[in-house]
């Protein structure tokens, strides 16, 4: 585990310098002991309680695509199909860089959001099916990841402008039709709470897509405290968000699925999760998919062989085949 790890790198400093005085005092060998076990125990305590939760906060709130996904060079010209790199900007005046897919035979355009650490690569799988089917799709790096403008991380919150901004650009861009294309919004973990919060401020959409979805910041962030650190639910939790709403700027309350969920559209909704899922149990989607307000609303749940936001990659055909048969009845839906 990382945290017994972390502890047990720490303690060898104390063992060292403890053990070798204790040596050579030996009159004194179990007062330097207790000294070097109580000021093990002081150091782990402040570090752990202390330094972690702000240093955590920090790197969190100043995260980008991980290194991995920065080699990725994956375009939609790989699979032939047209595109072109746009930028647009975002209600808070960041500019976010993407690649437009225009429409071939539906009047829909996806907007496709990311996961943390990724980039629009992570999507891009995703979108290529649709694009062949005849939607359009714009596909964008989220704020301070991939090519897109420095903006602080959270997890949903400041995340939702980046969609706003991405739908904006479409009714832009097609305003001089008298119809309209069809706005569909979807993410994918990090970019599915943005697609909800920023389905909860505006009625420009008309079917919504959420893939591994997180109920609310702080039961997210007491469940991965517990999965990644072992750490129970007061006090780390509480301490890592008292240093993330103050780094980032927004209240943590504000990031919560069941609340946007209420002020959403009653348009069609699909949750896709999985049984597998350690980081989101499934139990997420149910309650939230019971909560949804959609005469059109679906839920597809993958099975145990599907970690985190894996069953585009594990399971391409069935996931492919979920996503346009939605689709197909959404956007028949007047």
């Amino acid at each position: 585990m990382i945290l017994l790890g972390f502890l047990g790198i720490l303690l060898l400093p104390f063992l060292v310098v403890g053990g070798s005085l204790a040596l050579f005092k030996r009159k004194k060998r179990r007062a330097i002991l207790r000294w070097a076990g109580i000021l093990y125990l002081a150091a782990a305590t402040l570090i752990v309680f202390g330094l972690g939760p702000y240093l955590l906060a920090r790197l969190i709130v100043n995260s980008g695509t991980r290194p991995a996904d920065r080699l990725l060079q994956n375009t939609p010209a790989e699979y032939q199909i047209h595109y072109e790199d746009v930028l647009f900007e975002t209600p808070d005046r960041l500019k976010l860089s993407g690649w437009f897919l225009p429409p071939s035979g539906k009047n829909a355009i996806i907007v496709c959001a990311h996961g943390l650490f990724r980039n629009r690569v992570e999507v891009l799988g995703r979108t290529i099916p649709l694009a062949r089917a005849g939607y359009g799709a714009l596909i964008y790096d989220s704020r301070s990841h991939g090519s897109s403008d420095k903006g602080k991380v959270s997890l949903g919150y400041f995340e939702r402008y980046d969609v706003l901004g991405a739908s904006q650009y479409i009714r832009r861009r097609y305003r001089s039709l008298e119809i309209q294309p069809k706005i569909i919004l979807m993410g994918v973990s990090m970019g599915a709470v943005a697609v909800m919060e920023a389905a909860a401020e505006t009625g420009d959409y008309s079917a919504v897509i959420l893939d591994s979805p997180f109920s609310s910041l702080r039961e997210t962030v007491a469940h991965h405290a517990w999965l990644f650190l072992k750490m129970p639910r007061y006090p780390f939790p509480s301490l890592f968000l008292f240093w993330f709403q103050r780094l980032a700027g927004f209240d943590a309350n504000r990031v919560n699925g069941h609340e946007a969920l209420r002020r959403m559209q009653p348009v069609p909704l699909l949750i896709i999760a999985s049984e597998g899922d350690e980081r989101i149990k499934s139990n997420v989607a149910r309650a939230l998919y019971s909560e949804a307000d959609s005469k059109g609303k679906e839920i597809h749940l993958f099975g145990k062989d599907v970690s985190h936001g894996a069953a585009a990659r594990l399971h391409p055909g069935e996931y492919n085949d979920l996503l346009l048969d939605f689709l197909d009845r959404a956007i028949a839906v007047k």
